[in-house]
């Protein structure tokens, strides 16, 4: 019999090539969507589409619960909390890589797979994560939260194709007529994340506060602490001699606290919720990627507990507290965690 494989489907052109490449390889795939509230119905109408061209079967998920308690509530909560959050990295792990395989256990299926753009391999009984072939599209990022052994489960048939070969590829067999459009950063951010956060509060006011420089001389009013992040120069409303940047957000007091590019910059910073794929130890040598488009910086980590690490970077950057860090030995995943 052909294993039984259930393939999250979003679509896009990426998780429609991988469930014509599991097909193609031999496997029986079942296509699931998830229907959280916000990802539109032609979401659903293009994966259903691909499903009959290809001739399997196509399930809708209704998770909108699931999805508000479990990404929204904790995308909003951060930035209230002036911490900068990351929704796809919580998604994986919880939603796409957590209630995906259970329901892949209900319809029979032995694993799930994923349109992402990785590599997993085992070396020495450990499950590896790595850069896949697309470097520019690469996800391994998103996907640094979700545990080894969960991982282990999943099948990713893109892992030796980049994003151009897949657009060719899939127009060459004719089996997906829409527009080839990247997908939304946010899917369930239209525009404006602020304008989204601002619609979900019922206090406006609860939020709103002052904006001062280091020393505590007030400089303006700001009209809610969800609008700012760590490091950010743009749209803070107000000016100095020298650029200004956010380097401190007071969920208490509502207050940002800016300054100089100099004065904001660490060498050292904490990262929790540790997710390890090599054995938990010292490290040097290695590369932290601080946001998704980030550019790797050297550095080297040291154990604090269990639980805690300290990254001391070669050079200063500006680390957001919230925000997810991935540490690489070449292209291969070390740990990832929460900077803290």
């Amino acid at each position: 019999m052909k294993r039984k494989v259930a393939i999250l489907l979003s679509g896009g052109i990426d998780s429609s090539f991988a469930c014509y490449l599991l097909l193609k390889k031999g496997f029986s795939p079942v296509g699931i969507t998830f229907k959280n509230g916000y990802n539109f119905s032609f979401n659903c109408e293009r994966a259903h589409h691909i499903c009959a061209k290809l001739g399997i079967p196509y399930y809708v998920i209704d998770i909108k619960k699931e999805f508000k308690k479990i990404v929204i509530d904790y995308f909003l909560t951060s930035y209230l909390q002036g911490l900068t959050p990351n929704p796809c990295v919580i998604c994986n792990r919880y939603i796409k890589f957590g209630i995906l395989v259970n329901y892949a256990k209900n319809l029979g299926c032995g694993c799930i797979a994923t349109g992402h753009y990785v590599k997993t391999f085992r070396e020495n009984g450990r499950l590896i994560l790595m850069r896949g072939k697309s470097i520019f599209k690469s996800q391994e990022y998103f996907l640094a939260g979700v545990a080894p052994q969960v991982l282990g489960k999943a099948i990713f048939p893109l892992e030796n194709y980049t994003k151009e070969e897949v657009k060719k590829e899939i127009k060459k067999l004719g089996i997906y007529p829409f527009s080839m459009n990247e997908s939304k950063d946010i899917c369930f951010i239209e525009d404006d994340y602020r304008e989204f956060i601002r619609s979900q509060i019922k206090n406006h006011n609860d939020y709103r506060g002052n904006i001062k420089d280091i020393k505590g001389n007030l400089l303006g009013v700001h009209t809610g602490i969800y609008r700012f992040t760590y490091g950010q120069r743009e749209g803070l409303g107000v000016r100095g001699i020298h650029p200004l940047y956010v380097k401190d957000i007071n969920p208490k007091t509502k207050e940002v606290i800016v300054a100089e590019k100099e004065l904001i910059l660490k060498k050292e910073f904490k990262v929790k919720d540790l997710n390890w794929f090599y054995p938990r130890k010292n490290y040097k040598n290695l590369k932290v990627k601080l946001r998704y488009n980030s550019f790797p910086l050297n550095c080297s980590v040291e154990m604090e507990g269990e639980d805690n690490l300290i990254c001391a970077l070669e050079e200063k950057d500006i680390p957001s507290p919230g925000q997810f860090a991935v540490f690489y030995e070449g292209d291969k995943v070390v740990v990832a965690g929460f900077i803290a």
